[in-house]
Formats: structure tokens, sequence, C-alpha cells
């Protein structure tokens, strides 16, 4: 990201891309969730865990970065080892929906199999790993792409990263995973191998998203900037689905946790962020920016910035107008 700030503290829709990914374990009541990262990112990420309430995930570092099966065996010893299913999503992969996790837990479940695969299918599967099926259609292995043949090249269907384990099963077989010869780095991916060998075909099963874009990851700006746009199309859609009006969508801003009654009309340029909060039959904008503000019924607001500030029922602002408050509570 060449910056300062972690990865998963990025900003996305008014939060850090870490809460996006930790709201999906919180939606599927998980009984308890551990954080694995960097050594280096635990004094920013640790405050921001935090936050979020009780229960406060545990937090584990990972000292020696030796790949994605390496990064799972530092949680053994917390909360999460103990759960029947052991679901691993990724900290920079944002547009995971709760639904499709759940897919992956009742596909692995319903199986009876080791392993549960979350993936996905697309026309540029060029970086991802493949799903390898047997002439049944049962999964066989996940190839990395360096390693692909190129009739595996030509597969789309692609591995998204999110895995499910039987957790039983997971501990001991991740304990005695041996290193990647070529990079000798230990890859949750060679767990699916090791599953099949232990109990033949059916021992991993993959459940396919139906949206691709839910696999992405973020490795540089631009990506944040593609992801974002994903998630602010759903806070759009959201809203618009619970009756508000927005007129021209693609220059209006909304950040995640924003509130906005029925019947209210969102004019362009207007940006609404942080804790705001919209009463019914209002007119926001055009070129309104609220922050952290709470706004009434039937409010009119046009040309105007208001900031940590209540509105009353029925008032009118704007052209021009400026609201200040202080401590969330001026007028």
């Amino acid at each position: 990201m060449r910056s300062a700030l972690p990865k998963v503290l990025h900003p996305l829709c008014g939060r850090p891309m870490l809460d996006h990914v930790l709201d999906v374990a919180a939606q599927l009541d998980a009984d308890a969730v551990t954080v694995v990262l960097a050594p280096d990112t635990i004094d920013a990420v640790g405050p921001r865990l935090m936050q979020r309430g009780a229960p406060v995930p545990a937090c584990v570092a990972q000292h020696e970065r030796r790949g994605t099966g390496h990064a799972t065996l530092q949680a053994q010893a917390t909360p999460a080892a103990r759960t029947t299913d052991v679901l691993v999503l990724l900290g920079d992969a944002p547009l995971l929906r709760p639904a499709s996790a759940r897919a992956v837990i009742a596909a692995r479940r319903d199986a009876g199999a080791l392993v549960g695969i979350l993936s996905f299918r697309t026309p540029e599967p060029a970086g991802y790993g493949r799903i390898v099926r047997d002439a049944a259609g049962a999964v066989r292995g996940i190839v990395e792409e360096r390693a692909a043949s190129p009739a595996e090249r030509a597969l789309d269907e692609c591995n998204s990263g999110v895995l499910c384990f039987d957790g039983a099963w997971l501990w001991p077989a991740l304990a005695s995973l041996p290193a990647n010869p070529a990079s000798g780095e230990y890859y949750l991916t060679d767990l699916v191998a090791a599953a099949i060998a232990a109990r033949g075909p059916g021992a991993a099963v993959a459940s396919i998203v139906g949206d691709a874009r839910e696999a992405w990851g973020v490795n540089d700006r631009q990506q944040l900037a593609a992801v974002a746009d994903v998630l602010h199309q759903r806070i759009l859609d959201a809203h618009m689905r619970a009756g508000v009006m927005i007129i021209n969508p693609a220059t209006v801003t909304i950040d995640h946790g924003v509130v906005i009654g029925r019947e209210t009309t969102i004019l362009p340029g207007s940006v609404l962020c942080g804790t705001t909060a919209i009463g019914a039959a209002c007119v926001i904008g055009p070129h309104t920016t609220v922050i952290d503000a709470t706004i009434a019924d039937r409010v009119a607001v046009r040309h105007s910035y208001l900031e940590a500030c209540v509105v009353p029922a029925d008032a009118e602002l704007g052209p021009f107008a400026t609201l200040r408050g202080t401590d969330g509570a001026g007028q």
C-alpha cells in the first residue's frame, strides 16, 4: 500500500477494511474469533479491535511470515481452535458476504467433508489457484498457478482463499503439514490434498460463489478503490430498497452506518459520513456535506455543511449554511 498505516486499517466507506471482514464473523454468530497479524501491526490494529466492543477478538502475532498454513497455526492456542468448524477469512478481502460464508460452512457439514472451499468462476483466472475436479465433479485439489499444467491453467474455477475445516481434524493435520518445497512456506491449500489422501474423494467440497467480486483482495490503492466502489454501491442499493430516493447515485457518497429514513431524497453532490442519522421525508442537497449529525424529520438542507450538530424537525437550512457542534449536540 506504500503507507505507514497497516493495510487492514485503510478505510472503506467510513470504516477500516478489517471491520468489514469481522462483521461477517459477527453475523455468523461465531463462537470465537482470532485475528492473526504481523507483529509490527498489532499496536495499531489492537486498539481498533477493542473499539468494536464485546466480544473482543483474540489477537495473535505471526512472528515469521511462513505462509497461510503457518498463520492459521498461530491461532491454535486461542478459543477459536476449539470450535466444530474453523472458518478462515482474509483480512484484505472485505467483499465477502455472510451468506457466502454460511454456504461454505453448510457445504462442508452437509457432505461430512474435512475441508470446505469457497470458489469462484472467472474468465480471467490469472494469479489464482485453480480448483481441480475429477470426471465425476469431485474436488481433487487446489493447484497454484505457478505449479499448474497448461490444462490446469485453462480452468476457470478458482480458490477465493476462504476455507472451512473440520476443527477436530484441522489442528493435527496442520501441525504435520510439510513445507512447500519451492518456497519453504506452509500453505492451507495443501490441506485439501491431505484431506483427500486421508479420506478419499469427498473429503473436500467447493461451494461456488455467485459473484466473483466477493473474492477480490486488496494489495494496492487501485484495488482499494475498486473494492470501495462495490461496497458503496451495496450501501446505496440498500438505502434505495428501504425507501430512500437517491438522485444520480454516482454523484452521492454515503458511509457505512449512516441512517436515512423513508421518503427522504438525497440530491446530487451530497456526502453523508460518520454517525449521521437523517429522519423521514427530508431533502438533503444538492451539494451538501453532513458529518456525524442528527437530522429530524421533514428537514430541507441545501448547499450546506453540517458537522456534529442536531437539526430539529421541519427546519430549512441553506443555501450556504454552516453548522458545527462541539460535542455532537450543538445546533
